[in-house]
Formats: structure tokens, C-alpha cells, sequence
């Protein structure tokens, strides 16, 4: 069973279920005073009949009997002779054959009905020898009838007030939340549409509580973290500017010492400069079209291409390093596969995929790249059967500077940018790109466009 995680939810099933215990107790406890109250009236007024009857008997009043017959509020009293014989009052049929018993009233419940019954002695009025039993009756089923009633109704009534509850409770707990839904919103948008210039709205109307003043924080937090991220935009870019120069300096004068070298130590030495400058020139192009991307700087020209044509070249251009470890290279593109993309850049992507396999890939081993369409979007995938990358590095690969293996890295002179070009670069045409690896198995790069 999938487990409750809206904390409003929760927070709703709870007092919920909190109402309802409250108030089944509290009704159950009213209910029950009440109906005892009830018994408690009823035995109240038999008692007070046949006391006030018993009081004229005693008196020995003349015509009492007339009275008990006549007079309304003796209607639940009747008068026997000691030997249970009736005399006069109500005669209940239902209560008849019950014994006396002097002083306790008592519930009887015959044939399904209950009854009060309340029993004194007394002695008889002039005239009449020995006592009488006065027997005081009055039926319950009323009360009875009006406690079942009272429990259809809290039946009624309990799932209305605890709907009643519920939703108004949910209302409440959603507008309380709202602030936290806005964070929430505000986190996903920043993720996804990677724009930290958005901010946490913030209602004029909002009342100045903890969730208020935790958006504010939050703003003023993501105000300090943009302006940080803009310095830092703002330092590659510049740094990147400044270093081409003598970067290009550096590489054309160890490319005029590789021509007048003399001997092969000096020819090593002038061939390091010249690999090394090549090396932070890739960089420094890497940076600077980063910074272009991150800027929205950078041109994009899009218009429909042939897939197969970029593959190719990208595929041509690294022959020759790929003939360095004996891999094979394989392409497998529909003819006529067109795509919406910045020829230039979408090359530049796919080369640098295919290097990444042929720099890991296993001594003759083997890099393929394929396309194909998938409804109306373009699928291009680059797989090896190289070393692999480990999974705790999966998630990592496209943050810039991070490189899996330093040693072997440096080896290839790769910079750790490679990647997270390539992925800036897909998701500028609208794009994105998935990878799946396995440790001695290989890598597999899937674009979608």
C-alpha cells in the first residue's frame, strides 16, 4: 500500500479522525446522561404519584378513590387490595401479575416493553379494613424510542460534520501551505528551466508568520546566489577573453621552435609546448563557449540539417585517433534523417562523444553511433564497449571540471568540460541527453532532439 506523503493530507486524516473520536465520545456520553436523566424523570413523577396518594389514603380522606379515578395526574397509579386484588386507577394488563415490592422502583420489561413500576403499602381510608398496595407504572418506550432517535440522527449528523471538517479543514491547511507550495514551485522552476532570476512569490496581502519570513530569506538568498553565479559567469568569460591571446602567442612560437629545432631533445621540448598550448586552447574555447551559452550569448543557427552528413564527418575527423587503440568505428544513419540544429554546434557535440569512447574505449574495441526517429522527435545514440563508469559518477559527469579518473585523464589531456559542453549544447537546441554505463561493459549516450 503506497504510504500517505502530503503532509496536508496527513495533517487532514488526522484532526479528522481526531473530530471524530471527539465527538462520538462526547455524543455517546450526552446521550447516555440524557437518557438516564429521562429514566431518572420518569421514576421522579411515579414516585411523586403514588406518594401524593398514598398521603390521602392515610389521611383516611374520603373519596380518594373517585380521585385516583377521576384526576389526570394520578393517570399512571392504580390501587390494590392486599391480596392483589384490583380496586381502582389505571389497569395495565402488561404489568399485572408483577409482585409487589415495597419502596425499590424497579424496570420491568415484559413482552419487549419496559416499565417503570414503583410499589408502597398503606392503610385504607374509613371503612375499609387492612392496607392497600399502591402500584405506580409508567412506560419507557418513549424514552427508549427517543434515545434511538437521538442515535439515527447522530449517524446523520457525524459523517456530515466530519465531511464538513475534513474539507473545511483541508482549506484551511492548503491556504496555510500555499507559501510552501510557492517555494516548492519556485525550486522546480529554477531546476528545470535553470533561471535563478525567479523568486518565491510573495502575496502583499500575506500575513507576516514563520512561512513569510522564510520566503524572504529564501529571495534574499537566491539574490546573493545569482549575483555570485553572474561574478563567476563574469570571471570565466573574461579570463577566458584575456587568455587567448597569449595562448596563440605561446602555441605559434613553439610551433616556429618545432620547425628550427636542431636536435630531438629540443624538438621534444618544442612538441610539449605546442601539445600543452593546444591543450588550454581547447580549454579556453570550451570556456568561452560555455559562458557564451550561460549568457545567451552565443549564435545559434538553427535550420534543418542532414544527420547523416554531420555524423559522418564527426565520425571521419576521429579516424585516425581511433586507429591509435585499433577501434572500430560503426555509424548506422536512415538516409534523409533531418534535424532542426546548429550544424556547427550539434557536430561539436557528437565529436566529442565519439572522442570520449575512443579515449575509454578498450584496445580494439569498437564506437557506434546511430540515429533514428522516434514519433516526431530524432534519437542519436553513441555506445562503446570501453572500461564503463562506475554509478557512484553517473550523476556527476556533467559538472564542469569533474573528471572520474585524474591519472587517466591526464593522459588524454581531457579537462573534464567535455561533457557538460555537450549537454549545454542539447539542451540550447531544446534537447537532452541521457547516459547509461556499466563498469567493463561500456557507455552509452542517448540524445533526444
Amino acid at each position: 500500500m503506497k504510504k500517505i506523503t502530503s503532509i496536508k493530507t496527513r495533517i487532514t486524516i488526522w484532526y479528522t479522525t481526531l473530530m471524530f473520536v471527539l465527538i462520538v465520545v462526547v455524543l455517546s456520553l450526552v446521550g447516555g446522561l440524557s437518557y438516564q436523566l429521562s429514566i431518572d424523570s420518569v421514576e421522579k413523577n411515579v414516585i411523586l404519584q403514588v406518594t401524593q396518594v398514598t398521603e390521602k389514603l392515610s389521611k383516611r380522606q374520603p373519596g380518594v378513590f373517585e380521585i385516583v379515578e377521576s384526576k389526570e395526574e394520578f393517570k399512571n397509579v392504580s390501587i390494590y387490595e392486599m391480596n392483589g386484588k384490583y380496586i381502582v386507577g389505571q389497569y395495565n394488563y402488561d404489568v399485572v401479575n408483577i409482585p409487589f415490592e415495597e419502596g425499590i422502583p424497579r424496570r420491568e420489561s415484559i413482552d419487549g416493553k419496559d416499565y417503570i413500576v414503583y410499589d408502597t403499602r398503606t392503610p385504607g381510608p374509613p371503612g375499609r379494613h387492612g392496607g392497600f398496595w399502591i402500584r405506580g407504572v409508567e412506560s419507557v418506550n418513549s424514552t427508549t424510542l427517543l434515545g434511538r432517535s437521538a442515535i439515527i440522527i447522530m449517524l446523520i449528523l457525524i459523517p456530515l460534520i466530519l465531511l464538513l471538517t475534513a474539507l473545511g479543514g483541508y482549506y484551511i491547511t492548503q491556504k496555510a501551505f500555499r507559501p510552501i507550495n510557492n517555494i516548492v514551485k519556485t525550486a522546480n522552476d529554477i531546476s528545470h528551466q535553470k533561471d535563478i532570476k525567479q523568486r518565491i512569490e510573495i502575496a502583499p496581502d500575506s500575513k507576516e508568520d514563520e512561512l513569510h519570513h522564510l520566503s524572504v530569506t529564501l529571495n534574499k538568498m537566491l539574490d546573493k546566489i545569482e549575483n555570485l553565479i553572474k561574478q563567476e559567469k563574469q570571471f570565466t568569460s573574461d579570463a577566458s577573453h584575456e587568455l587567448r591571446t597569449p595562448i596563440s602567442v605561446i602555441l605559434a612560437q613553439g610551433e616556429y621552435l618545432l620547425d628550427i629545432a636542431k636536435d630531438e631533445k629540443e624538438k621534444e621540448l618544442a612538441q610539449t609546448i605546442v601539445d600543452k598550448s593546444k591543450q588550454v586552447s581547447k580549454l579556453v574555447s570550451r570556456l568561452l563557449l560555455l559562458a557564451r551559452i550561460d549568457q545567451n550569448r552565443q549564435k545559434f543557427n538553427k535550420e534543418k540539417v542532414d544527420l547523416g552528413v554531420i555524423i559522418d564527418v564527426a565520425v571521419d575527423s576521429m579516424k585516425e585517433l581511433a586507429a591509435q587503440k585499433d577501434i572500430l568505428l560503426l555509424s548506422n544513419v536512415p538516409e534523409g534523417t533531418i534535424v532542426d540544429a546548429d550544424e556547427s554546434l550539434l557536430l561539436s557535440a557528437i565529436t566529442n562523444l565519439i572522442s570520449n569512447g575512443i579515449k575509454y574505449g578498450k584496445e580494439s574495441g569498437h564506437v557506434s553511433v546511430s540515429a533514428s526517429k522516434v514519433g516526431d522527435r530524432t534519437e542519436i545514440v553513441v555506445a562503446d564497449n570501453g572500461v564503463g563508469i562506475s554509478e557512484e559518477h553517473i550523476d556527476k559527469i556533467w559538472t564542469r571540471f569533474y573528471r572520474v579518473d585524474d591519472v587517466r585523464n591526464d593522459e588524454y589531456g581531457s579537462n573534464g568540460l567535455g561533457l557538460a559542453m555537450v549537454k549545454s549544447i542539447i539542451e540550447l537546441h531544446g534537447g537532452e541527453i541521457t547516459v547509461k554505463s556499466s563498469i567493463g561493459h561500456g557507455t552509452e549516450f542517448r540524445i533526444v532532439l
